[in-house]
């Protein structure tokens, strides 16, 4: 089996679309420029603060990121209020390893930014 793609952000930070530029040349990513926003409505309490922790924490996240945010933010509020077992303290981790919240992860968190075309590509191609 092939390894996965990888993202256009992961290759700007490694290097890899510079060093082969071809490889990369037709890739297009959604790029959302929506903040991750407020919670839920229907968010208990103690869980909206959670979001609120991780929107300040995790800048990088976006509109795109609300159904993670939602599942951490629950599990969360859930181990504070002490009924978090392992198996969900695993489930968190694994959400917070998606969101770019460990210390393995936040590496690859990049803040999407609008690029502009550079007049000077078009000679260094």
């Amino acid at each position: 089996m092939a390894p996965p793609r990888k993202p256009l952000a992961h290759a700007k930070a490694s290097g890899a679309l510079y060093k082969n530029r071809k490889r990369y040349k037709n890739r297009a990513e959604p790029l959302v420029s929506e903040p991750l926003g407020d919670p839920p409505d229907w968010m208990l309490p103690e869980a909206a603060i959670a979001w609120e922790d991780f929107r300040q924490r995790l800048p990088w996240l976006n509109r795109s990121h609300r159904g993670i945010a939602e599942i951490a933010s629950i599990l969360v509020a859930r181990m504070a209020a002490g009924t978090l077992g392992v198996p969900g303290m695993n489930l968190l981790r694994q959400c917070l390893g998606s969101m770019g919240a460990t210390p393995a992860t936040s590496r690859f968190a990049v803040t999407p930014e609008l690029e502009d075309e550079d007049p000077a590509d078009q000679y260094f191609r």
